[in-house]
């Protein structure tokens, strides 16, 4: 299912289990979403752009096959409060992970927005990277008012 967004459609799908992708939709590929999770997704994807702040905490992420520490990653993420920033060291140190851990797991996220990967910065202010998209990143801060 394709989602409207002001920085372009984002790509979801879902599983019996939750949302398994979120992203933005350069290269849609893989099994559409469709039914009440894939409707409770894009209508908490409007709010946020038309200026709310869910926090997505409601919606079910499918981890299937990941590993516990990107699990606890993209956990620690989602509570991170809409307008806020941490550092990939704080990050690291609630979870007892290197920074670069913490970086790859959320480089790689596939949950654009639900595990607002675009809070974690560099201690110094650095944005840091964002799976090649760096300008999505500080889009999405200044949208929230962190920069």
């Amino acid at each position: 299912m394709l989602l409207p967004s002001p920085l372009g459609p984002l790509w979801l799908e879902t599983t019996p289990l939750g949302v398994r992708r979120l992203a933005p939709a350069i290269f849609p590929e893989g099994r559409e979403a469709e039914g009440p999770l894939a409707e409770k997704v894009a209508e908490v994807v409007a709010r946020y752009f038309g200026g709310e702040r869910p926090d997505f905490l409601d919606l079910p992420l499918d981890y299937t096959g990941f590993s516990p520490a990107r699990v606890a990653v993209y956990e620690w993420t989602r509570r991170i409060p809409y307008g806020k920033t941490e550092s990939y060291g704080a990050v690291a140190r609630a979870l007892g992970l290197a920074p670069r851990a913490v970086g790859a797991a959320l480089w790689a996220s596939p949950f654009f927005l639900l595990v607002p990967a675009h809070r974690v910065i560099h201690a110094d202010g650095r944005l840091g990277g964002f799976a090649g998209q760096e300008g999505l990143k500080a889009w999405l801060l200044r949208f929230e008012g962190a920069l």
